[in-house]
Formats: C-alpha cells, sequence, structure tokens
C-alpha cells in the first residue's frame, strides 16, 4: 500500500469533485485521477462513485476514511519536532544530580529565579553517588548531572559544561586563635580535620594535592553537608577544607574563621554533564542556558 494516496481520499471526500480535490492536493487533475485508480486497485474496491451529488464514497471508503484522517494527524504531530519551551507558561519538572556546593550554592538562586521567570518550573536535586547519577542520566531519568571536574571518569558521549571554578580555604571555630590567618603545610598534617567527600569514591582535591607531597591529614570526622560540617567546626575546633564561596557563607551564619591555605592548593571547579541522546531537547536547552548563567560573584 502506497500511504500516500490514503491522504487523498478524505480531501475527495470533502470536495466531493476531482478537479477541486486535485487543487487542494497540489495535483493535476490527470495525476490525481491515476492516484485513484491506483486505490482502487490496491483496496479492491470503487472507493468513490459519481452520482448527482458529486464523487461519493463507498461503505468500505466511508468507513476508513476517519481512521486514515487519525493517521495523518498523529503522523503531523509526531514529525513537527520538539516542542518550543516557553519558561513563563510551560509546567515542568527537572532532575538533576548534583554535588553538595551546588545544592547549597546555587539551588537558593535558581528558586528564586524561577519564582520570577519560570513559576511553574522546578528544579529536583539528587544526592545519589556519581555513578548511579550518570547512569540515571543515560536512561532520561536525570536531565543532568553537575560533579567536580578532574575527580570522575567521564564517558565521551556525556557533555561537558564548565560551570562554576572556586578555590579551597579553611574553617574554623572563632575560638581558634591560635591558628594563623595563612596555614602552613604542618597545619594540615597534623591538625585534625572534617572531611566531606567531593565524590563517592572517596578521591578528594586536598588529600591528592597533599599525597603529591607525601604527606598526609588525620581526618576526625566525615559529613555529608557543608552546613553540618560547619557546626561541627564550631563543636569540635576541627579545621575543615571547604570551597572559598561556601566557608564566606557559613561566616556569616556560625561563629568561624575563615584561613588561608597554604600556596598551590587545589582549585574547585564544578562542570554540567549532559547525555549527547537528549541534548536536542529545547527545555534541557533552557535549563543549561539558565545554570551556565549562575553568577556567584
Amino acid at each position: 500500500m502506497d500511504l500516500n494516496l490514503l491522504r487523498l481520499l478524505p480531501i475527495l471526500a470533502r470536495e466531493k469533485n476531482v478537479t477541486r480535490a486535485a487543487r487542494k492536493a497540489n495535483l493535476s487533475q490527470s495525476a490525481f485521477s491515476h492516484a485513484l485508480n491506483r486505490l482502487r486497485e490496491q483496496l479492491n474496491d470503487q472507493v468513490f462513485v459519481r452520482t448527482r451529488n458529486g464523487m461519493e464514497p463507498t461503505p468500505y471508503a466511508a468507513s476508513i476514511i476517519p481512521v486514515v484522517e487519525r493517521a495523518m494527524e498523529t503522523l503531523k504531530v509526531a514529525t513537527l519536532g520538539a516542542q518550543p519551551f516557553d519558561p513563563a507558561t510551560t509546567a515542568h519538572t527537572f532532575y538533576v544530580g548534583a554535588v553538595d556546593y551546588f545544592e547549597f550554592m546555587c539551588m537558593p538562586i535558581l528558586t528564586a529565579r524561577f519564582k520570577e521567570n519560570a513559576p511553574n518550573v522546578r528544579l529536583s536535586v539528587d544526592i545519589l553517588s556519581e555513578t548511579i547519577k550518570l547512569d540515571r542520566v543515560e536512561m532520561g531519568q536525570l536531565d543532568a548531572f553537575i560533579g567536580v571536574d578532574s575527580l570522575q571518569h567521564i564517558p565521551h558521549y556525556f557533555n561537558r559544561h564548565r560551570l562554576i571554578s572556586d578555590h579551597f580555604v579553611a574553617i574554623a571555630a572563632k575560638e581558634r586563635t591560635d591558628l594563623p590567618q595563612q596555614l602552613k603545610m604542618q597545619h594540615l598534617a597534623s591538625e585534625p580535620q572534617i572531611h566531606l567527600p567531593a565524590v563517592s569514591s572517596g578521591a578528594d582535591h586536598i588529600d591528592r594535592w597533599l599525597l603529591a607531597q607525601h604527606m598526609y591529614r588525620p581526618l576526625a570526622s566525615v559529613v555529608q553537608s557543608y552546613a553540618v560540617g560547619g557546626r561541627v567546626a564550631v563543636a569540635s575546633g576541627y579545621l575543615m577544607c571547604v570551597p572559598y564561596r561556601i566557608a564566606r557563607e557559613l561566616e556569616q551564619m556560625l561563629p568561624l574563621r575563615v584561613l588561608d591555605l597554604p600556596a598551590g592548593s587545589p582549585s574547585y571547579d564544578l562542570e554540567l554533564l549532559t547525555h549527547s541522546l537528549y541534548d536536542h531537547q529545547p527545555a534541557l536547552h533552557w535549563l543549561i542556558s539558565e545554570l551556565k548563567a549562575i553568577n556567584l560573584d
């Protein structure tokens, strides 16, 4: 069956005249008549018969014309491509895997921006391990993953977008007046510290930096969020190495000091990971642009 012929059935049923139907179908009258004869052969039915009221469908043709019309409409919708995304009116929930830095620093900014410009858009943050997050991005269960650059292997079919750069400092309880404003390497190697794993594998910027110099730091406590780490630092007097912007926020919330690390300390870089299988979606394009527009300074 030549499906292109079927589209002629509803046209002729409406026009009841071959000449007018041919014009509607952008065909010559002879081409339309030839197509009608092919339909009769393929369907083994007269399909249309000339009457005093014009060309009328046979009972069989009349029964299949609604089916053809629904199928043509379905195909039309299916081949329109991805629908445009209007954040001002569209209701949509984005699911994003992210590290604690993003949730702590960026979620307040994004939530306020969405309230103003995209009132029906929601952002849900997933805090599972990096491997699970990447798998879920590939399966389409997460729209994107925001992770720490250089600490994990990223397959080539993920697209990488640099988001935020920061640098490390240390926080300590204000009562730790014995510590200098700029710490020395021996402080990091001797002071008990609070650790928030950057990735679930345990890889960490500070540990790698110290290991390159054949040094280790004593970890006294492991936490899962910067807010908890700040409270533990106040209660225990332990040091905690955190990105500078996090330290600045915690300093306003808790009785903490922000201390500089020795020269050569590593940077903290966040990147947005999306999958090439889904990157064509207009909604995801919008989300990427919103994330890349975040300004923390």
